[in-house]
């Protein structure tokens, strides 16, 4: 759960070093940008690290069953 936080905290902030630009170019104003950005960045990262947690784990477990 940590590493996924850590993820969606990492999208969030490249969310909004973008967020200004990008709402300047798409006519929003500062607040929209940074909220709207921030939290699609923190979406997009949560979502991302979910996907790479299933593709990237291992599925085989080394316990046995009994």
């Amino acid at each position: 759960m940590r590493k996924r936080l850590l993820v969606a905290l990492v999208f969030c902030a490249a969310g909004l070093a973008v967020a200004i630009p990008l709402g300047e170019r798409l006519g929003y104003g500062t607040a929209q940008s940074l909220i709207a950005c921030g939290a699609a960045g923190a979406f997009l990262g949560y979502v991302i690290s979910i996907f790479l947690d299933i593709f990237l784990t291992n599925s085989h477990t080394s316990e046995t069953e009994h």
